[in-house]
């Protein structure tokens, strides 16, 4: 997949350092053109409440956030991608129709995982630390504590027109974006770097997981990220897994807004579906061999597909 280009011969250390420099440069600059605009369009005054998160102007803060997600993913991604191959869209697979029995099958294995994954969330809230790591573990907590209270606020849903933005800002945007970052540029650099796919999807899944800063959900977000790294490197085209974790940002927030519609408190949100373990082993299972019988059919695809050419 790693597209033939001037990267054939740069080091994989070398396009990691140029790609965390095109993120870092696109975070900073876009970061300070939304809250140039944020200035613009709500008032300068609530630039100064910004980083103070609750109880600031929500509606500022979801216009800073959508200008940092495009910043700090998508548009480094596509600097990044041009800058290792003549064609950003090949070297981001992003140059192939993909056929719909192809992205069906790809949400069916997402939500096969679905109870194996919501098994691994609550098993994964109730993680204690040693006791000589118990101020690490309050910072943890506090950490988890404050992003929580800021999800509620970006998912508290009054209109339509509210659902449609929070599904552009939390399903959409962070759906493309963090993949054409992570599998379209880091889990190829990783690949190439380890001459393994299998450490490239993994190592990219970790990291991926780690830069939400989310410690009592990095197990569950990691095996996401492997998951939709899989579909990437079999499926061969960033829309599969671009889809998958667009469907699983914005099933949150529609659950979000069905339950203020229905009158309830979205603390709700908060208490996890509680599958028994046999249940997640039988999601599991089903989840592998649907994974597997996904990965066969490719390649039988794949094979035929050259076969065809060569005859």
């Amino acid at each position: 997949m790693i597209a033939e280009s001037t990267s054939s011969t740069r080091h994989p250390f070398v396009s990691l350092l140029g790609l965390f420099l095109w993120v870092a440069l696109g975070m900073i600059i876009f970061t300070v053109l939304g809250i140039i605009a944020c200035g613009v369009i709500f008032g300068f005054g609530d630039i100064l409440n910004i980083n103070k998160g609750v109880g600031s102007n929500i509606n500022a803060l979801k216009l800073v956030q959508l200008f940092s997600s495009i910043g700090t993913f998508i548009v480094p991604a596509f600097v990044f991608a041009k800058q290792e191959s003549k064609d950003s869209f090949e070297y981001l697979n992003l140059n192939k129709r993909t056929d719909l029995l192809i992205l069906i099958s790809a949400v069916v294995i997402f939500f096969s995982f679905t109870p194996f994954i919501e098994w691994t969330i609550v098993q994964n809230s109730k993680m204690k630390l040693p006791g000589f790591l118990s101020d690490l573990e309050i910072w943890m907590r506090q950490k988890e504590d404050e992003m929580a209270v800021l999800t509620r606020q970006f998912l508290i849903m009054k209109s339509p027109s509210d659902l449609l933005i929070n599904l552009l800002i939390i399903a959409i945007i962070p759906g493309i974006g963090e993949e054409l970052l992570f599998r379209g540029c880091l889990q190829k650099i990783l690949s190439k770097w380890t001459k393994n796919y299998h450490l490239g999807i993994w190592l990219a899944a970790v990291i991926f997981s780690a830069i939400h800063v989310q410690f009592y959900g990095f197990i569950p977000r990691m095996l996401l990220g492997a998951l939709f790294g899989y579909l990437f490197h079999w499926g061969k085209n960033l829309v599969i897994p671009m889809i998958a974790h667009s469907i699983n940002n914005g099933t949150a927030v529609i659950g979000a807004f069905i339950l203020q519609k229905n009158g309830e408190s979205l603390d709700k949100i908060d208490e996890q579906n509680s599958y028994p373990l046999y249940v997640a082993i039988l999601s599991f299972i089903v989840g592998v061999g649907l994974l597997a019988l996904f990965k066969s059919q490719l390649e039988k695809k794949s094979i035929g597909n050259q076969t065809g050419t060569d005859v």
